[in-house]
């Protein structure tokens, strides 16, 4: 699974040490999973037979922890109201519970929370990139940037080993035809009527200007692709920039198996990259309730009695 990085203007914990929190990422989950199959294991094999299972309390999730600190982090044991009955449903159980783990990180740290608007956990999109993609990919979710004063939101950064993928994703229907032009709006041939979307080509010269204004190709040995991406539609590729890649139904299933068959680590220039991006990114957040009323006690301090 693809780590989120950040998620809008959320705080996160790989904004405070992407360098560490990767590869903590990558070892809980590896060691959660041994953890989790051997349990279903010793539990198939336990043959309960066809006893009701007594009423049991709704689970915790297993990276709800009894402690955080900065520097350890202790895990509740895993449970399970009910035992999968396959492997794969197994699979299936553990993936949900991780992509719970992944907006955690990516909107809270040991002192502060963000929340994430309720529609961006609906958005399919952000679901497919985590589920799908391996862990060697790092993902910026629609991301609120300050480049010299100024704020925008970027569309959706994907970081992969070596290239940074910047997606503007297109809101389309299944069967749609596009025809681009030169203005502000593109037309959309939907069901034998003509409709007006909003040109994805400024989004893509904002994400354009933001990478190459931080990211330093030659020295980051990194490659950036343009994509506009329209999973349930056909583009019309006349008039748009050369630089820009076209996916849209007839090579989109092509284009996301190339980017799931990527092998190739996690990579040092890949984490620069990642830190020079996030470096920029606009944080919101608020003290978790435990640091508040610690911050209260101390601000009710006497210096002078210290």
């Amino acid at each position: 699974m693809a780590q989120l990085l950040k998620i809008e203007d959320c705080v996160s914990r790989y904004e405070k040490d992407v360098y560490r929190y990767t590869g903590q990422y990558i070892r809980l989950k590896s060691d959660r999973w041994k953890r989790v199959k051997a349990n279903w294991e010793n539990e198939k094999l336990s043959d309960p037979g066809d006893q009701e299972p007594s009423p049991e309390p709704e689970p915790k999730k297993w990276w709800q922890r009894k402690s955080e600190t900065p520097e350890t982090i202790e895990e509740e044991p895993y449970t399970s109201p009910r035992t999968p009955i396959t492997l794969s449903a197994l699979k299936k159980n553990f993936r949900e519970e991780l992509f719970d783990f992944q907006l955690k990180w990516a909107s809270s740290t040991i002192r502060e929370r963000s929340r994430i608007g309720r529609e961006m956990l609906r958005e399919d999109f952000l679901r497919m990139l985590l589920m799908d993609l391996p862990d060697n990919y790092l993902v910026l979710y629609r991301p609120i940037i300050r480049l010299k004063k100024a704020e925008a939101q970027m569309d959706v950064i994907l970081i992969g080993p070596d290239t940074i993928h910047a997606l503007v994703l297109m809101d389309t229907q299944k069967g749609d035809v596009i025809r681009p032009s030169q203005g502000r709006f593109w037309e959309v041939e939907r069901r034998g009527e003509v409709v007006k979307t909003v040109s994805p080509i400024a989004a893509v010269q904002r994400m354009n200007y933001f990478i190459e204004s931080v990211i330093d190709t030659h020295e980051t040995e990194m490659k950036i692709s343009y994509t506009v991406l329209c999973k349930n539609g056909f583009i019309n590729r006349s008039g748009i920039p050369p630089y820009i890649q076209v996916i849209d139904q007839t090579n989109y299933e092509q284009w996301w198996q190339a980017l799931k068959r990527q092998p190739s680590p996690i990579k040092a220039k890949q984490l620069k990259a990642a830190k020079s991006l996030m470096d920029h990114c606009v944080t919101t957040a608020y003290l978790r309730p435990e640091w508040e009323t610690e911050q209260e006690l101390w601000s009710r301090v006497d210096p002078e009695e210290t």
